[in-house]
């Protein structure tokens, strides 16, 4: 016998069918079903899309992961946990316009109960901006993710960023450097699980505004030639939507003529 015994197989007859259910912030829905044995079922992971939770078609281009953390073997049921998230390739590359800036931060957070999930978020331009401005919205995106993590346990954390509260807020106060025509939390990944990790408690839907404290007028930081009006170039933008939506309103009158 060889020093290494080999581990047995599991043969097809000696696996089942379990069916794998997201956690108590996803409330509890059944996601679908997994074949194997109680053994190396655990860890194994299952994708999903938002739309599935929502129903909004908007939702479709996020993908979900959830890794199965423990089995009912008289349910045949598995328990799950939020693994991480993504949106598709063209779903992000239509974001970002011609001429555009994309910024993008990669950072890994702990949150409040000490989970810690690796994140990719971007924010996009209306135009090219310049050097300095990019690393001021890079910094607000920065401080305010931190402050989020450190304030919310993971299932908060985790809702906040599958949902859009997060991009929201950065695009709410980086549009104060520069106009944007974006802002998504665009992947996550779960790094690491303290012992005894779980959902505990189901989020409500409520959020506290962050306050970032940004320097816009030290000339070390924008130069005087890479100022712009940012209202000016605001209302440009808006100007060409209504005279692109009013040429479409008359080529679908004369249609109708």
């Amino acid at each position: 016998m060889s020093p290494k015994a080999r581990k047995k197989k599991d043969s097809f007859k000696e696996k089942n069918w379990y069916q794998v259910i997201a956690p108590k912030s996803f409330k509890n829905k059944a996601i679908g079903e997994i074949i194997g044995s109680e053994n190396n079922i655990i860890g194994r992971v299952i994708e999903t899309s938002l739309y599935d939770f929502t129903e909004s078609f908007k939702d479709i281009n996020l993908k979900m992961k959830f890794k199965v953390l423990s089995v009912n073997e008289e349910a045949s049921t598995c328990q799950s946990i939020f693994f991480g998230h993504a949106y598709s390739n063209d779903y992000i590359r239509s974001l970002i316009g011609r001429g555009a800036s994309k910024i993008q931060i990669i950072s890994n957070l702990t949150t409040k109960d000490n989970f810690v999930f690796r994140v990719t978020a971007i924010c996009t331009t209306i135009k090219r901006a310049r050097s300095s401005q990019q690393i001021l919205i890079r910094k607000i995106m920065s401080e305010i993710l931190k402050k989020f993590a450190k304030s919310h346990n993971h299932e908060k954390f985790v809702k906040g960023m599958v949902y859009g509260e997060f991009q929201h807020q950065i695009q709410r106060i980086a549009k104060t450097i520069y106009p944007l025509s974006n802002s998504t939390v665009v992947k996550s990944k779960l790094i690491s699980i303290p012992e005894g990790g779980e959902d505990k408690v189901v989020p409500d839907d409520q959020f506290d505004i962050i306050d970032v404290e940004v320097q816009r007028s030290r000339k070390s930081e924008i130069r005087r030639t890479e100022r712009i009006n940012v209202k000016k170039l605001a209302q440009k933008s808006n100007k060409k939507n209504k005279e692109d939506e009013s040429s479409k309103d008359e080529e679908e009158e004369d249609d109708e003529e």
